[in-house]
């Protein structure tokens, strides 16, 4: 009877497949990024198939030793690309993926929105970090570094996030911003009946969650490698198609289908319209203070075309008053931030190359995420290419809290 295989013994033969299959793609990398060839691709897929069976393997033997009593030490923390090969080959999820999909599917649950559909859930308002990465420091020393979880509204890709809206994540059931009118105030005698102050709260407009879907696109060959380069790229990548689309949206001119949420410049009254001017600047900020909203995340959002022409222009015809984007190099506009995104609406006002400038209060804008990130991995659409699609589905809203706050404009 022929002796068991080890664990130690099972990650071994992992580790030399998983470099045979390294060594595949470079060798087909060094001939001019040439295709694999029918060869290799079989031992390539063998390999990937076999280190599926080892992962399977080492976990049943690990719950075998849990159910025995006998403790195992598992430092293998989540992988959104293991996750998303293991679904692409059937195969079993380990642990750290489970554990962590369990949690969005249970946060998912008291959302309110529709029934998760896809093969990876992952909770978007985790309180501690999902990934972790071995990083070798120049002493030799192996450290784990934590890295950052799959957190919605994506803040380091959003120019909204810069400009400090408000990211609310978790929520649960549709919401609402109540207003509240103000009270009157009297002068009155020592013994004169007071008048009703008046005042009442305004329920405000019922915010419900909208289902937000993107598609990413990743060859099996990047998704075999267990880098943590590879990892993050592929968040990142998961990042950015969510980030583009929330920012394409609240800068819309019109909606971009029935069920968007409505954007920043559909249907909005332009304050000031025209040429790019230290006079219309100063008119933005002037709109935001007789509406008693100049406090807060004060900012001016607007395309690179107007931030470029700032730049270039004198406030006044002498020049002495200098460039309307100033703030010595820090490039400020009338003293707050000047942020710039080509995802800002084009062609407004009376001329076709107007585009859109926004001055306000950005905490009074909202961008809030309900339940899990939803992803269902197709490897069979585009698999003589050997690419894997993923359709990611977010449930999210946006929009203005209080439209007083914030002033839009279309200048050249």
């Amino acid at each position: 009877m022929s002796k068991e295989i080890s664990i130690t013994e099972l990650h071994a033969e992992r580790d030399t497949l998983k470099q045979r299959c390294n060594e595949i793609i470079q060798n087909a990398k060094q001939d001019g990024e040439r295709r694999m060839t029918t060869e290799e691709t079989k031992e390539f897929d063998k390999a990937c198939l076999r280190m599926r069976e080892i992962d399977m393997e080492i976990d049943n033997r690990q719950q075998s030793l849990r159910a025995k009593g006998i403790p195992v030490s598992n430092k293998e923390k989540f992988s959104l690309r293991r996750a998303i090969l293991n679904a692409a080959t059937r195969s079993s999820q380990t642990d750290a993926e489970l554990s962590v999909m369990e949690r969005a599917e249970a946060a998912h649950r008291g959302s309110g929105c529709d029934a998760l559909t896809g093969q990876i859930h992952i909770p978007l308002a985790e309180e501690r970090a999902m990934f972790t990465a071995a990083t070798e420091a120049a002493t030799g020393v192996v450290v784990e570094e934590e890295q950052k979880e799959m957190l919605l509204p994506l803040q380091a890709n959003l120019v909204l996030s810069q400009a400090g809206v408000r990211m609310m994540t978790g929520l649960k059931g549709n919401i609402s911003w109540p207003s509240f009118t103000d009270v009157d105030v009297y002068w009155e005698g020592e013994n004169t009946t007071a008048k009703d102050a008046g005042g009442k709260f305004n329920k405000g407009t019922l915010v419900s969650p909208v289902r937000l879907t993107a598609t990413a696109a990743f060859s099996k060959q990047l998704l075999v490698q267990d880098n943590i380069d590879v990892e993050v790229f592929i968040r990142n990548r998961i990042a950015q198609r969510m980030a583009q689309k929330i920012e394409e949206t609240a800068f819309s001119k019109e909606k971009l289908s029935e069920y968007a949420p409505k954007g920043i410049f559909t249907d909005a009254d332009l304050a000031v319209s025209g040429a790019m001017s230290w006079a219309n600047i100063v008119e933005m900020e002037t709109n935001a203070a007789v509406n008693n909203a100049l406090f807060g995340n004060l900012a001016y959002i607007m395309h690179p075309k107007l931030r470029g022409v700032a730049k270039t222009k004198v406030k006044d015809a002498s020049g002495a008053g200098g460039f309307i984007v100033d703030g010595n190099g820090q490039g400020l506009l009338n003293g707050y931030k000047a942020l710039a995104t080509t995802n800002i609406a084009s062609g407004l006002g009376e001329s076709a190359d107007q585009y859109g400038i926004v001055f306000g209060n950005w905490q009074d804008f909202f961008i809030g995420q309900w339940g899990a990130l939803d992803l269902t991995v197709d490897p069979y659409t585009r698999s003589k290419e050997s690419i894997i699609e993923i359709t990611l589905t977010m449930w999210a809203n946006m929009g203005m809290i209080r439209p007083e706050s914030f002033t839009v404009g279309a200048l050249k």
